[in-house]
C-alpha cells in the first residue's frame, strides 16, 4: 500500500538514499520438517568485536557486546544488545534491549539519531525518550508460520517497534488512535524508514502488522536496491 506524500511539521534531516550493504550473510535453508523452532540459520556480518564496537560508538549507540548468540538453531555471530542512542546530548533508550546483529544495530541506531529523535522532538515539542520494541532476534519463519521463508528476525536483522514515548510522558502507540499532529509525525517516521531499511511494514500492510512497525534489511531479489514499503 503506497503511503501518500506528507507535509512535515518541521523539516527532518534527509535519510540516506541507500543503506550500506551488509558484508556477508551465510544462510542455511530451513529444515524439511517446516516446524517452528526447527529453522536453521547462521548470520555473520563480517565484523569482528573491535570493528563492531568502534562503528557503534561512532554514532552514539549504547550497547552490550554479546558475540555469538544461538536461539533454537538460529545463530548470530556478532550480536549486540541495543540499549540506547545518544545524539547532541539527548539519549533515546531501548528498554527491551533487543538482540541484533552488529550491522543492523548500527543501522537502527543511525535512523534513531538522524531521523526519529529530531523529527519527533521538533514536530511534537518534546524530546523522544524511549522506543519500545520486540526482542529482535527470534528464531522463526516469516509471519509466524511454518511454511514461509526464514524471517529476518532469525538473523538478528529485523526489529518490531510498538511505540515511542516522549519526555513529557506522551506515548505514541502504533495502531492506536492519536491526535492529528502525532499521526502525521508517525507517518513521517514510517516514510523516512524506507530510506534506511529494505522492508518497512505497519498498520494497513496486513493484519500481522496492525500494532507495530516492522523494519528489516533483507535482500529482495539480486540486490539491496528493491524496497518493500507498505
Amino acid at each position: 500500500m503506497a503511503m501518500p506524500a506528507l507535509a512535515y511539521p518541521s523539516a527532518p534531516p534527509l535519510p540516506r538514499t541507500k543503506p550500506p550493504v551488509p558484508k556477508t550473510f551465510s544462510t542455511a535453508a530451513p529444515s524439511e520438517t517446516g516446524q517452528q523452532g526447527s529453522v536453521q540459520v547462521s548470520t555473520d556480518d563480517g565484523l569482528g568485536r573491535a570493528e563492531c564496537e568502534q562503528s557503534l560508538m561512532q554514532v552514539g549507540i549504547g550497547f552490550r557486546w554479546v558475540g555469538e548468540k544461538e536461539i533454537k538453531g538460529c545463530a548470530v555471530a556478532h550480536a549486540i544488545e541495543l540499549n540506547s542512542v545518544k545524539v547532541d546530548g539527548k539519549t533515546v533508550a531501548f528498554p527491551q534491549a533487543p538482540l541484533l546483529s552488529c550491522s543492523f544495530g548500527r543501522l537502527l541506531g543511525e535512523w534513531t539519531g538522524e531521523v526519529a529523535l529530531p523529527l519527533l522532538s521538533g514536530s511534537l515539542g518534546s524530546p523522544l525518550a524511549t522506543i519500545t520494541t520486540g526482542p529482535g532476534l527470534v528464531c522463526r519463519n516469516r509471519v509466524g508460520t511454518s511454511t514461509t521463508k526464514v524471517s529476518e528476525h532469525a538473523k538478528g536483522n529485523a526489529i518490531d517497534i510498538t511505540g515511542f514515548t516522549l519526555e513529557d510522558k506522551r506515548s505514541l502507540l502504533i495502531g492506536k488512535k492519536l491526535d492529528n499532529a502525532e499521526s502525521r509525525a508517525l507517518r513521517a517516521l514510517r516514510l523516512s524508514a524506507c530510506g534506511y531499511f529494505t522492508t518497512v511494514l505497519g498498520p494497513g500492510a496486513n493484519p500481522a502488522h496492525a500494532s507495530h512497525l516492522h523494519f528489516d534489511y533483507g535482500k529482495h531479489g539480486k540486490t539491496y536496491n528493491y524496497r518493500i514499503c507498505e
